[in-house]
């Protein structure tokens, strides 16, 4: 029998420590259960033996296993899994017992499997967010960082019920963007197809046409059938240009500094610009309110969302404000140097921090910024919309332009004969 150290929830919410004995973890944790306590951590106690102590460093500092990669998800389930498991907590199920429910009751197979690898895992002892880690990689630094934080707390529903609205939140932020683009990426589609449609079958026939009439074309329809026929006989050679240009850009913006160039050029992009660094704010804000909500400290929070910030040079700006907060700096000003953050957010957090209410002041400023996103969508689409409309129509003026002439080139010489 060994010594066990615990953390429990009673049934009333009130967190309770205390020491038990048992054969193992598992065997603990059972115990505890019976009892009616909603286990939050279980370790063990002093060790006699010198080898126990320094196998269990040794184990310790062995990196946790990467999760398999067949266990992603997508957002839709990581957003089912998350509100599954904290309403059976707010309910007042045991956490093994809510992930062997979600494990064995739910719809998509992919859930179920994971939520069995972290019933095990959670059985044998191990704390939910390092179950979290080996179970799937869909559980990010941010996401497991929280739930660590919500067991040494002992308010882990609550904090799975604020993750399940800021999941949502980065969710419905994702869908505008790409209900944005639909319509677009339709009409370029289409587009597209028109005109290798038009190169490749019409123009040909148009040739043979006149060619047979023995008459000229117009220069526009001459060009269009010189540029048809050269990607006609020469259609190996661009496919094979493309295909290395396509490596070669590949392998360039595999380098740091490119992707660090790139990403710093996008920001300048009329426009486009505009819309990163807007949705870059909605994420910051939105982000870094929870982590605050949540019980973590401010440098820990900006650390947690430099690694989910995709754009390097904003995370470089993240970085030194990061380093700036250790150092005793205010957030607001630290903000202000980097000019990658609107001046109302800037404001709003200079609220927070003089009122001592920072993470709700961040929480109201991001409802004004996803307000304001929407319609820097919606002002991009409008936009978009009709100059890719004046695209095709151009080039459906050109084909129609080309096919009178020839038409008409047509029936003059056979009017000449």
């Amino acid at each position: 029998m060994s010594s066990f150290q615990y953390r429990a929830l009673k049934g009333d919410g009130e967190v309770t420590e205390g020491t038990a004995d048992g054969r193992n973890r598992a065997e603990v944790m059972r115990l505890l259960s019976a009892r009616g306590l909603q286990v939050l951590s279980v370790k063990e106690g002093s060790e006699t033996s010198a080898a126990k102590l320094k196998e269990r460093k040794r184990s310790s500092e062995k990196p946790i296993p990467n999760a398999p990669q067949e266990n992603r998800f997508n957002s839709k389930q990581l957003i089912q899994f998350t509100e599954e498991l904290s309403d059976l907590l707010a309910a007042g199920v045991q956490l093994d017992s809510a992930l062997s429910s979600i494990a064995k009751r739910s719809e998509s197979p992919l859930i179920g499997r994971v939520a069995h690898v972290c019933y095990e895992k959670v059985r044998d002892g191990a704390p939910l967010a390092t179950a979290l880690r080996q179970a799937s990689p869909s559980f990010n630094d941010l996401y497991c960082n929280l739930v660590a934080a919500g067991e040494v707390s002992g308010a882990l529903g609550d904090i799975l019920k604020r993750q399940v609205a800021y999941l949502t939140t980065m969710a419905e932020l994702r869908g505008k963007l790409a209900t944005a683009l639909i319509y677009p990426s339709f009409l370029i589609v289409s587009g597209l197809g028109v005109g290798s449609m038009f190169v490749f079958f019409l123009i040909p026939k148009l040739q043979r046409l006149v060619e047979s009439t023995g008459g000229s074309l117009p220069p526009v329809a001459k060009f269009m059938m010189d540029l048809g026929e050269f990607f006609r006989n020469h259609w190996i050679a661009v496919f094979v240009l493309v295909a290395v240009a396509l490596v070669v850009g590949s392998a360039l913006f595999r380098r740091p500094s490119v992707k660090y160039a790139w990403d710093e050029q996008k920001l300048k992009i009329p426009m486009v610009g505009k819309l990163v660094l807007t949705r870059f704010n909605v994420q910051f804000v939105e982000t870094l309110s929870n982590l605050l909500s949540n019980g973590l400290p401010l440098v820990k929070a900006l650390q947690l969302v430099e690694g989910t910030t995709p754009n390097r040079h904003i995370r470089a700006r993240i970085s030194v404000i990061k380093e700036k907060v250790s150092e005793g700096a205010l957030l607001n000003r630290s903000m202000e140097k980097a000019q990658v953050f609107e001046p109302g957010l800037i404001d709003m957090v200079r609220i927070g921090e003089d009122t001592g209410r920072l993470a709700e002041s961040m929480s109201k400023a991001g409802e004004r910024l996803d307000r304001e996103f929407s319609r820097s969508i919606d002002r991009l689409a409008s936009v978009i919309q009709p100059a890719i409309i004046l695209v095709m129509s151009v080039l459906v003026g050109v084909m129609a332009y080309m096919m009178i002439s020839v038409i008409y080139e047509t029936i003059s010489v056979l009017r000449n004969r």
